[in-house]
C-alpha cells in the first residue's frame, strides 16, 4: 500500500520548464478550452497539525496557453467572506448563459474547515468575484469538484477523519469514510458512500463518472444519471499508482498526475516546506475500451521528484505538443511533447 519496494526511472517527453508564480503548489487546473487559459489552485491546506503551521497564502493563478512566457499570473479574488481562510483545492467551471465563466472551488481553512466557494470571472478586469460560499455537513473532507449546472455540482470526499492519525487509521483499516456527494443547488445527496474518492471527472457527454480510488490505486468507472442523482458501477481498473486528478481531452483520453511511491509523497505532505522532501511524479494518458473493462496506459513522464514533486494533474494543449503538470506543494511544470503517444 505504501509502495515500499517501488522506484521511479526518470524520463521526459521533451524539454521541460518550471512555471513561475505558484510556488506553494498547483494542485488542480481548470482548462477553458475556447479561451486557451487554465486556472491554477495554489496553497492547498491538507490535514494540518496546527493552524500555525500554515505560513503561506491560498491563491488562484491564470496561465495563458498561447504564450511561452512560462509565467502564471496571480488573479485577485474579491469580496471573500474570510480571505485569510481561503486555501483552494479542487477546481471546476460552468459557462453561464451570458458567457461568464463561473468557477467552483473546494476551499479549506487553516483549521481545516471546508466549503465550496463560487466565483465569477471578470475577463476584462482579470479578477474573480465572490458569488457565494456553500457549507454542508456532507462536505466532510472535500477534494475535487465537477460543476453540473449554474448552482449544482458533484464533490468528492477523500476520507472522513480530520487528522493525520485518523487518516492513517482509515488507510490501514480500509474502512473509508469518504465518497461522492451531489449538491443540486439546495440539498446535498450521497452518491457514493464509504469509499475513498480523490479526483473525479465526467465524460464529455456527462454520462460517465471517473473516480480515483487513490488508496487502492484504482480508477472506478460509474454510469451517472443526474436526474435520478445516482450512479451504477461499471468497472474498476487497476493503475498500480495513486492517480490524483483527471483531465479528459477531446479524444476522450484521460490525463492524470499520479503518486507512484506513496511513502515518499506522505513524507512530502507532512512537511512540504522542506526542500529535501519530495514525492515522485508520474503522468499517464489512459484510454478505456468502449465497455470500460480494459484500459491502455501510456506513461508520458516519470520523475523522482527533484524536477516535479508529487504530480496531481496534467493536460495536453497545442494539439498535444505541450503538457502542463500540476503538483501538491511546488511549482507546475510545462513540457514539450516530442515523442509519439499512439503506439499502435
Amino acid at each position: 500500500m505504501m509502495d515500499i519496494n517501488k522506484r521511479v526511472y526518470n524520463h521526459r517527453p521533451g524539454e521541460c520548464r518550471i512555471v513561475e508564480g505558484p510556488k506553494q503548489g498547483s494542485e488542480d487546473f481548470e482548462v477553458i478550452e475556447d479561451k486557451q487559459i487554465a486556472f491554477i489552485s495554489s496553497g492547498v491546506v491538507y490535514l494540518p497539525k496546527s493552524p500555525s503551521d500554515v505560513m503561506w497564502k491560498g491563491e488562484i493563478y491564470l496561465y495563458d496557453l498561447t504564450k511561452r512566457t512560462y509565467k502564471a499570473e496571480l488573479i485577485p479574488v474579491l469580496n471573500l467572506e474570510n480571505p485569510e481562510e481561503f486555501y483552494p483545492h479542487g477546481l471546476s467551471h460552468w459557462r453561464m448563459k451570458d458567457g461568464t465563466i463561473r468557477l467552483f472551488v473546494v476551499v479549506h481553512s487553516k483549521t481545516f474547515q471546508h466549503s465550496i466557494v463560487v466565483l465569477d470571472y471578470d475577463e476584462k478586469k482579470k479578477q474573480l468575484n465572490h458569488v457565494k460560499t456553500i457549507k454542508d455537513e456532507k462536505f466532510v473532507r472535500p477534494n475535487d469538484i465537477i460543476a453540473t449546472g449554474e448552482n449544482s455540482f458533484l464533490v468528492s470526499n477523500d476520507g472522513g477523519t480530520q487528522t493525520e492519525f485518523g487518516n492513517m487509521l482509515e488507510l490501514i483499516s480500509g474502512f473509508y469514510k469518504g465518497g461522492v456527494v451531489y449538491f443540486d443547488g439546495k440539498v446535498s445527496h450521497d452518491v457514493i458512500e464509504n469509499e475513498t474518492a480523490n479526483g473525479i471527472s465526467l465524460s464529455r457527454d456527462a454520462k460517465t463518472l471517473f473516480v480515483s480510488h487513490i488508496n487502492r490505486e484504482t480508477i472506478g468507472i460509474y454510469a451517472w444519471d443526474q436526474k435520478m442523482m445516482s450512479v451504477r458501477k461499471i468497472s474498476e481498473i487497476e493503475t498500480l499508482t495513486g492517480c490524483d486528478n483527471f483531465h479528459i481531452d477531446p479524444e476522450n483520453h484521460i490525463w492524470t498526475g499520479c503518486h507512484p511511491v506513496t511513502k515518499d509523497v506522505v513524507a512530502h505532505f507532512g512537511n512540504r516546506s522542506d526542500p529535501t522532501l519530495y514525492g515522485p511524479s508520474q503522468v499517464l494518458r489512459i484510454t478505456f475500451s468502449k465497455d470500460f473493462q480494459k484500459a491502455e496506459m501510456v506513461e508520458i513522464l516519470a520523475d523522482d521528484g527533484r524536477l516535479v514533486s508529487a504530480s496531481t494533474i496534467a493536460f495536453p494543449f497545442e494539439n498535444g505538443k505541450q503538457i502542463l503538470i500540476g503538483t501538491v506543494g511546488r511549482s507546475p511544470l510545462h513540457c514539450d511533447v516530442n515523442v509519439p503517444l499512439n503506439l499502435y
